[in-house]
């Protein structure tokens, strides 16, 4: 197969970070979830095993609610924030539990000091700083903790690498973990948990590929060329071809305590 150069990809980021709307049934299927022990690290900060659970966790840039759905019964209310109306009505629909609601990093719709903990699953890279800190600083109480989570593919495996320069994925700025301010955060903690995204076959990682924001946002005769790599791709890989495709990841976690 002949890779894809990375190339020049002017789309900007604000634009990327809109892109999942128009995907959300897809991003909700073929997106991976989080190892329980990376979720347990950073509540576990806040709360330690055996203490009284939080009163209130709270998902920002939540999306469909991969995320979301772990915390349900690890605090009193879980509670989602995420600015895309479509990708929220799918959360709603899975976790009719959750207290949702429309707003964002910028602009979380709660008063000061009433949150115990806040989470965000593969979403911090588009929150703008420092406005999102501050306003992370207003609405934590004194040693709240902020947990950030990244799947990161290993590229180190063959194909997955060889996926990646199929969908000619862009390098975009602010996608690594930038600590939080110093002066409202104590010293960022970190694990790496290694997992892996079962998929249910090929169609299943094509539907994973149109979920991200650089293949969304792609004219539609671009698309079509990344599928055709992908064909080639699967057909090459006999790991690739059967009921069951194991992507190979680990997850990434950081997590801050408010001062």
């Amino acid at each position: 197969m002949t890779d894809a150069p990375p190339g020049p990809y002017d789309v900007p980021a604000s634009v990327l970070a809109r892109a999942f709307g128009a995907e959300a049934a897809r991003y909700d299927q073929a997106r991976p979830s989080y190892p329980a022990e990376a979720v347990a690290r950073v509540l576990d900060a806040l709360a330690p095993t055996g203490a009284e659970p939080p009163a209130r966790i709270v998902d920002i840039g939540a999306g469909t609610g991969k995320l979301t759905a772990l915390l349900v019964g690890r605090a009193a209310e879980v509670m989602a924030v995420e600015p895309d109306p479509q990708m929220l009505a799918v959360l709603t629909a899975r976790l009719p539990q959750v207290r949702a609601v429309t707003g964002s990093a910028e602009r979380i719709p709660l008063p000061d000091a009433s949150v115990d903990a806040i989470v965000a699953g593969q979403a911090f890279h588009w929150f703008a700083r420092p406005d999102a800190d501050r306003e992370f600083a207003r609405v934590l109480r004194p040693g709240g903790v902020v947990g950030l989570f990244w799947n990161i593919p290993d590229r180190g495996v063959g194909w997955v690498d060889q996926l990646y320069r199929a969908t000619r994925k862009p390098e975009v700025a602010g996608a690594e973990f930038d600590p939080l301010d110093l002066d409202l955060f104590g010293p960022a903690e970190e694990v790496a948990v290694p997992s892996v995204h079962q998929l249910t076959g090929p169609d299943a990682l094509r539907d994973l590929v149109h979920s991200w924001s650089w293949v969304i946002t792609r004219p539609r005769a671009e698309q079509d060329a990344i599928d055709q790599r992908l064909r080639i791709l699967v057909d090459r890989h006999a790991e690739l071809q059967g009921p069951v495709v194991r992507l190979p990841q680990r997850t990434e976690v950081y997590w801050q305590r408010r001062r």
